[in-house]
């Protein structure tokens, strides 16, 4: 039935209107849709993803202390500190318990590089996922042996109590299968009202080596058979060696080999100290052929491009310089 004048709804009900009808019946859709999606597995956290089992982020000893595996390397945040945390409080375990192995290529997990301030992001959220599925692991294997309802044990610093008395400790209810699985991300995580530790200041494991000149960092590292090596580097781009006496060198305490491919000159000694004496000598004692088409490196490179023809172009220039219209 066609409206009257008289009773036609003005421009802006209309449009109040009509809006309220647009959210309405666009949200509904949405919200029917996401209501009817299948639970499904929850997703792993990248680093967990990429290295799905659970033994190679966790080991549980006989002795009682727990390995922790990472990927990444301290660089000075602190961070090996704060993964152990990590794994303390979804293990409930104390810190003195943890050993933590970074960067062992051949023992912790691929996660690339350590930038980015990604390792807690990462490895920590790999980490805490990990130690969760593996604290419900042993709850359950805990249960069995205390013929327990899980909900029925409370963990503190590894050791499970059943009422009554009853008690198990991680360390003797592991096997070497028990954690020889997948990770599924089904174990949630503790709340951060739960935390005991993440959040409080430790001290950091870091410090002792960084004050007592110990191995503090992935460079200070010193491997069996290690030798240090030094590059010459060439007197300016281009350059080309034409000839070296090494002999001087060769006999200098702790070098063990001179490298000469083409224009690349290079040594290794058995300490940096020495190796560094040694590239300072083949510098001296080697010649070059400077290309004359490139200026000159170093201090004189400043002075050389004052001597240069200035160019000057002029990219844009506004030149419809319109008077403003009156009243402007």
């Amino acid at each position: 039935m066609k409206a009257s004048p008289r009773h036609a709804p003005s421009r802006r009900i209309f449009l109040k209107q009509g809006a309220a009808l647009t959210i309405g019946f666009s949200l509904a859709p949405a919200l029917d849709s996401f209501a009817q999606q299948p639970a499904g597995p929850k997703p792993l956290p990248v680093s967990l993803r990429n290295n799905r089992m659970l033994d190679g982020w966790l080991r549980i000893n006989p002795d009682g202390t727990l390995t922790v595996f990472t990927g990444k390397v301290e660089l000075g945040q602190g961070i090996l500190t704060a993964l152990c945390q990590i794994v303390a409080d979804e293990m409930d375990v104390d810190l003195v318990r943890i050993h933590i192995v970074s960067g062992d290529t051949a023992r912790t997990p691929d996660e690339g590089v350590t930038s980015g301030s990604q390792s807690i992001e990462q490895s920590g959220t790999a980490l805490r996922f990990a130690s969760a599925q593996a604290r419900q692991i042993l709850l359950q294997a805990a249960a069995d042996k205390l013929a327990m309802p899980v909900s029925a044990l409370q963990v503190a610093d590894g050791t499970i109590s059943a009422p009554g008395g009853a008690k198990a400790t991680y360390w003797e209810l592991t096997t070497e299968a028990l954690l020889k699985r997948e990770a599924t991300a089904q174990a949630a995580p503790k709340p951060p009202l739960l935390h005991r530790l993440i959040g409080k200041n430790i001290a950091r494991r870091d410090i002792p080596a960084k004050v007592t000149g110990g191995a503090a960092y992935v460079h200070d590292m010193r491997l069996p058979d290690m030798v240090f090596g030094r590059v010459v580097r060439p007197p300016s781009p281009r350059a080309r060696l034409l000839s070296v006496n090494d002999d001087a060198v060769r006999k200098m305490p702790g070098v063990v080999a001179l490298v000469v491919d083409g224009s690349f000159l290079a040594v290794a000694a058995e300490r940096e100290e020495q190796a560094i004496a040694a590239m300072n000598l083949l510098r001296q004692n080697a010649r070059w052929e400077e290309s004359a088409d490139l200026p000159p490196a170093g201090a004189q490179l400043f002075a050389h491009m004052k001597t240069l023809r200035a160019q000057t172009s002029v990219a844009s220039e506004k030149t419809d310089a319109r008077p403003l219209p009156p009243g402007i």
